[in-house]
């Protein structure tokens, strides 16, 4: 057996845990983060593998890796809510309820039957294969018990018929007891290959860091962890809905996410897409009511359009931010890259106020508009992709740097 704690988490706070209600206690929201906390461990698996190596998830367990010596890991993630009086999660405690149903359970997997393990030979040889883990971010204590009984798988079984008798809990007690009907070499072995790992909290973090493993530039870190785990949840969508298990072997996660790590590894400006919740009151933004007074979005039928179009918007704005913050552009080449905007506009802005007593003002403006949207902008020689381009000009015209109809600063200002 072996115990693994995670690092510390400085977390202020009191014990809030009992202050709940029955309905906060129960609510979806903890049972929501239990499936994320399953998922992100999954992910940082998939991102620690080996070749020849693959990981699953939801299909020998909660997540499991076989590796390339026919050797293969089984792990189950608790994750809590609750919180010790420092703010750090509860303790696993000798009796935690999560810990023996694990145990149990595993107990289960070990003697099935309809997997080919009756025998005791069989068990044995499975056992002697496999490493069970159990995950979680609850905390360690010196005071459970469970851990010293471990450390002697040998003389194990009377110290646990000892902690059954200490514990009322008829379903601790099942439990416990599904666990002794294992053989003695079997039992044994199995306690020896039980692995705990515990105070495994900022898991997401941790997925990160094993990308900054991976040779990857600190400034592309982020984005690079949202293309991945974005792209992975809807492959694991596709997969589920055709009725097929989550596995990902080493050669999969190379062929089908080698080129974020390559687009990662550019020397080039990493554009921050968009991910975040939307603002409310989308249709007040001041770009967005010029493009509804020339008529190119409707605000009752463009919902999707809106959006779109604000979170092009809004990359434009975060990026040139986080480029600035980071030292990766200066002031002046960000005010350098608006201006050239602006210039491109202004050109185009004046050809069409040549035309404006002889056409429709609003037919003019989506001329404009359309002319500014097929335009290709540089940083520093990068070319930027449409959809920056196409955002820097709605960026401009939210900050009423520009417009499209002629009237613009008189409408707007």
């Amino acid at each position: 057996m072996k115990l693994v704690l995670g690092p510390k988490n400085s977390i202020i706070g009191g014990n809030l845990e009992n202050k709940k209600t029955h309905a906060e206690r129960t609510a979806a929201a903890d049972k929501a983060i239990g499936f994320d906390y399953q998922y992100y461990y999954f992910l940082y698996r998939v991102l620690k593998l080996g070749l020849n190596q693959s990981v699953g998830l939801e299909v020998k367990d909660d997540v499991h890796t076989d590796l390339d010596n026919d050797r293969q890991i089984l792990i189950q993630l608790k994750h809590t809510t609750q919180k010790n009086a420092d703010g750090s999660a509860k303790n696993l405690t000798t009796f935690d309820a999560d810990l023996w149903k694990t145990l149990s359970n595993w107990s289960k997997v070990i003697t099935d039957k309809n997997a080919g393990r009756k025998s005791e030979k069989d068990q044995l040889t499975f056992v002697s294969k496999t490493e069970f883990m159990l995950v979680s971010n609850k905390s360690q204590t010196a005071s459970c018990a469970f851990f010293n009984v471990l450390k002697t798988p040998n003389t194990a079984r009377p110290k646990i018929e000892e902690l059954k008798s200490k514990t009322q809990d008829p379903t601790i007690q099942e439990y416990i007891d599904n666990i002794l009907t294992l053989k003695d070499t079997v039992f044994e072995a199995y306690l020896n290959n039980v692995v705990i790992e515990l105070e495994v909290d900022q898991i997401i973090n941790r997925c990160k860091d094993a990308i900054i493993e991976k040779q990857v530039p600190d400034n592309a870190v982020e984005q690079l962890f949202r293309d991945l785990d974005s792209n992975i949840k809807q492959d694991n969508f596709i997969s589920i809905r055709a009725g097929e298990k989550i596995v990902i072997s080493f050669d999969d996660f190379k062929r089908r996410y080698r080129r974020y790590f390559e687009i990662a590894r550019n020397p080039e400006l990493k554009i921050v897409k968009y991910y975040d919740p939307l603002p409310s009151s989308l249709n007040h933004q001041t770009f967005i009511r010029q493009l509804v007074d020339i008529g190119e979005i409707k605000e009752k039928n463009d919902e999707e359009q809106i959006a779109e179009y604000t979170r092009y918007m809004l990359m434009v704005k975060i990026t040139l931010e986080s480029w600035y913050q980071k030292g990766e552009l200066t002031s002046q080449e960000i005010e350098a890259f608006n201006n050239e905007a602006k210039i491109r506009w202004r050109n185009k802005f004046r050809a069409k106020s040549r035309q404006v007593n002889l056409r429709n003002h609003n037919e003019l403006a989506l001329e404009l508009l359309d002319e500014m949207r097929a335009e290709k902008l540089n940083i520093n020689s990068q070319q930027m992709e449409t959809d920056f381009s196409n955002g820097e000009y709605y960026y401009l015209s939210d900050k009423l740097e520009i417009g499209w109809l002629q009237d613009w600063e008189r409408k707007y200002k």
